[in-house]
């Protein structure tokens, strides 16, 4: 028998969950695609199940793309696409990105972190998967400033990093966030817009920015998903970092819908603390 994954401050009552891996990603078991667009509670749950696993994997579910914005809804409000970016011919709030085209996404990022308000989620579909490859991967970003030692928590306690995508698309986040809705502190850099960390001297900056691209990708954060034709995957953009490996043949088609969200302010140190995690010592 397959046990539900504990959805903490709800009770589980429309959809059952299981565990993907050890620090982030629930699986919505038997998925049914009709509860998940027209059932109130199990809507309230799966976006619960978001916050709390960071990633929700709906496996099979084959939505039209007006089923597609209608689940998307269950995780937030659509909003439109940067206007650079492939889009549905039929429903614009979609993208669509396409192997054909040379669209790639093969370095670990949030997206947006260029603007200064990024998505809050996004909601992803399996629309012409390789025979093999072709997986995309996530990490935690909560657990990945969980296990910093203290001392590097201190370190970071208001320092402010660079994002950016050319002249129009630049933008200041602190280098650790507190998450909009649940408070958890996140470490908020990625490799592909974070340029450097702005108020430490250069030569600091240079040595630590490095050091915390490679933590937050460590393996025990990060799950992996082999997908099938009609897999949906909603992940929260603020919490996460994902990576799509380019490591096949053929054509890969995926249509991703963000949702609305805001900019992120700083962690406030001493709330996590006080709940008693108080971070890794470092071992002299």
């Amino acid at each position: 028998m397959t046990s539900s994954a504990h959805i903490t401050g709800s009770t589980t009552t429309s959809i059952r969950l299981r565990p993907l891996s050890g620090r982030i990603g629930v699986e919505v078991l038997d998925a049914d695609l009709g509860l998940l667009l027209e059932d109130g509670a199990a809507r309230r749950e799966v976006h619960r199940a978001m916050l709390d696993h960071h990633v929700v994997v709906m496996r099979g579910l084959h939505p039209t793309s007006d089923e597609h914005i209608r689940l998307a809804g269950a995780f937030g409000d659509p909003i439109q696409p940067e206007d650079h970016l492939p889009k549905h011919p039929d429903h614009p709030i979609i993208c669509r990105f396409d192997s054909a085209g040379g669209y790639k996404a093969d370095k670990w990022h949030t997206d947006g972190t260029f603007r200064d308000v990024i998505p809050s989620a996004a909601v992803l579909c399996m629309r012409t998967s390789p025979a093999t490859g072709g997986d995309t991967m996530w990490t935690n970003c909560c657990a990945a400033y969980d296990d910093l030692s203290n001392g590097m928590k201190a370190l970071l306690e208001g320092r402010k990093a660079l994002h950016d995508q050319g002249p129009d698309a630049k933008a200041v986040h602190p280098v650790v966030v507190a998450h909009p809705e649940t408070g958890h502190p996140i470490l908020f850099v990625n490799d592909i817009f974070t340029r450097g960390i702005m108020n430490l001297p250069p030569e600091e900056g240079q040595a630590i920015l490095p050091f915390l691209l490679r933590h937050v990708t460590r393996p025990e954060f990060t799950y992996r998903h082999s997908w099938a034709e009609g897999d949906v995957v909603a992940w929260d953009n603020r919490s996460t970092q994902h990576y799509a490996l380019f490591d096949f043949k053929g054509q890969r088609v995926v249509e991703r819908i963000h949702l609305t969200g805001g900019p992120m302010e700083a962690h406030c140190p001493g709330a996590a603390e006080a709940d008693g995690d108080g971070g890794r010592d470092a071992i002299a």
